[in-house]
């Protein structure tokens, strides 16, 4: 008998459950409607169909935001997954075009957290600007197997709609073309400041590290004194002066170096060259005689 009532009051319990479900996820004609505007409707209606933690959509605001937001999980899962294939790379060809990737995808999160945390206070063009490096960062992720001639292997594995949902949220963002604007030769965006240091014809008085090949400056080498740089305290403007000369390497300043300004004694004096090409086992993004 006491069991018998223990069923009764368990089944009892349910009752509400089932005769009052709780709305978990989109609704259906929403995510058909609104994904239906984007241009890759099916990627978009299918992971927004099996969210269980959001809210009906009001507006294409909130899409947006959505879209944002899906966009980024699912990077930073295919960024979890390109990071787990590292072993599987057969050869050096592919590991160069794995490495590669490893970095860009870790760069599109950047810019795609960048795009998230602005909330609303995002402006239209910066919003354009990282959604279109970050979706420039996946294609070149996929160029360089293919320029290898490696994409047989990992790249099917690497397979996935991270492209496509940033192209979504590309086009919801709708920032009108402006046709670019100058003052003084220099775009409007350069600050006074910056354009002062450009026009100088003492670069060396304001920088921060001098660098020159005759052992004239604080190092010899770009690369050493980006790693100098790298080092400083502080997030303010750090000018680095490069004098006269050839430098043959490969700079890489680094995603997580903010706010460096490399300064020359002008074309055909300062040059910096490299010597890495698809032809020597590089990718093209690697190959940059100075890159990020």
């Amino acid at each position: 008998m006491a069991l018998a009532r223990l069923q009764i009051l368990v089944a009892l319990s349910l009752v509400p459950f089932f005769l009052f479900p709780v709305a978990l996820g989109y609704r259906a004609n929403d995510v058909r409607s609104w994904c239906r505007k984007t241009p890759n409707p099916q990627p978009c209606e299918y992971f927004l169909s099996h969210d269980p933690k959001t809210t009906p959509i009001k507006d294409e605001s909130q899409f947006f935001k959505i879209s944002m937001h899906l966009a980024l999980e699912r990077a930073a899962r295919a960024e979890s997954n390109t990071h787990s294939l590292g072993p599987k790379c057969r050869n050096g060809r592919e590991k160069a075009a794995w490495s590669d990737c490893v970095n860009l995808y870790e760069l599109t999160i950047l810019r795609l957290n960048k795009t998230v945390d602005s909330g609303s206070n995002l402006k239209k063009d910066d919003g354009q600007t990282w959604l279109s490096t970050a979706l420039t960062n996946l294609e070149t992720c996929q160029t360089g197997f293919m320029e290898l001639g490696v994409p047989d292997y990992l790249l099917p594995m690497m397979s996935n709609n991270v492209s496509q949902l940033i192209s979504n949220t590309l086009a919801l963002n709708k920032a009108p073309y402006k046709e670019p604007t100058y003052k003084d030769g220099f775009p409007t965006w350069v600050k006074p400041g910056d354009r002062k240091l450009l026009q100088s014809s003492s670069p060396a008085s304001t920088a921060n590290i001098v660098v020159a090949q005759d052992g004239s400056g604080n190092y010899k080498t770009i690369k050493d004194a980006i790693s100098a740089a790298s080092k400083r305290s502080g997030s303010g403007r750090y000018v680095i002066y490069v004098k006269a000369g050839t430098y043959k390497e490969n700079v890489e300043i680094g995603s997580k170096l903010k706010n460096i300004m490399v300064v020359g004694d002008g074309i055909g004096k300062t040059i910096i060259t490299g010597s890495k090409s698809v032809g020597g086992g590089s990718t093209t993004f690697n190959s940059a005689t100075v890159g990020e």
